[in-house]
């Protein structure tokens, strides 16, 4: 192998090195976006999961007032 073949196939490598890192790095932001989104929607069902039981409670307390009314 001549150093001129042997330049351009340590070219073809680094390039592709660099091909690679670059797709790493997009892979890797990805994952920070998913993991983003993973928090943000367990916080939606904490909020949600308040609501609700937010509301059986308030559906609780109008039973106990209508059967209290009732007696």
């Amino acid at each position: 192998m001549s150093d001129k073949d042997h330049s351009t196939t340590m070219e073809r490598i680094l390039q592709e090195i660099t091909t690679v890192s670059h797709r790493i790095e997009g892979m890797d932001a990805s994952i920070t976006s998913f993991t983003l989104e993973t928090k943000s929607m367990r916080s939606d069902i904490a909020g949600f999961q308040s609501r609700v039981t937010g509301l059986e409670q308030r559906k609780g307390s109008l039973e106990a007032q209508a059967n209290a009314s009732q007696d």
